[in-house]
């Protein structure tokens, strides 16, 4: 119940005293919340992956989207190359030399519905991946082979990686060996004695 003019009046009554003008200005203000949540800007490099309901119904962009609150929810995805730093990977060559390896992998998204479902962190796992590619390609050869893996292997070394990483809508474009650490360590020494002994037996004497 509401005063009005010194009598009592109906709540229904008094929504209908009220000017039509303030009813627009009502509606007006709503619609306009409704639309600064529902319209997004998505930008040539991004993607949104939209799920109405918990299910997933498709990647919407770039340019105006219109996602509709409370009914539709989105994850934005940026297609932009990522840079992976891979350090401090340690490894054993064929011939049991241990080695420190540092890589860099160019990596992008290429499936972005498969990405934004991707619970663990699908750059994180990619980076994963690619440390084991990494130990895989460097016990597969001598420790005289590594400089021939960083000049000729990043090619092989990325297709491997991208078969892998397609199943969380990752494709990796490089992987490229940067530096090759080899601590001084006492299967080194004996390495180099074996190379140096292997030297002299190959020079003729007389």
């Amino acid at each position: 119940m509401f005063t009005l003019g010194g009598r009592t009046t109906p709540v229904w009554q008094a929504f209908t005293t009220v000017e039509p003008v303030v009813w627009m200005l009502l509606g007006l203000l709503l619609l306009l919340v409704v639309a600064s949540q529902a319209l997004h800007v998505v930008s040539e490099d991004e993607r949104l992956v939209i799920r109405r309901l918990g299910r997933v119904t498709g990647v919407r962009g770039p340019g105006l989207v219109v996602v509709w609150p409370l009914l539709e929810r989105q994850v934005r995805v940026s297609l932009r190359l990522v840079c992976l730093d891979l350090f401090g990977n340690d490894a054993v060559t064929r011939d049991g030399v241990s080695v420190r390896v540092k890589a860099t992998a160019v990596a992008a998204v290429d499936d972005p519905v498969r990405f934004a479902m991707t619970v663990d962190g699908p750059l994180t796992v990619t980076t994963i991946a690619a440390e084991g590619v990494l130990r895989r390609h460097i016990a597969q050869r001598d420790l005289a082979e590594l400089p021939d893996l960083v000049t000729h292997g990043g090619a092989d070394m990325a297709d491997q990686l991208s078969t892998m990483a397609r199943r969380w809508g990752v494709h990796v474009t490089l992987l490229h060996i940067t530096d090759i650490q080899v601590p001084l360590r006492g299967e080194l020494i004996a390495w180099a004695r074996g190379g140096r002994a292997a030297l002299r037996g190959e020079i003729p004497h007389g």
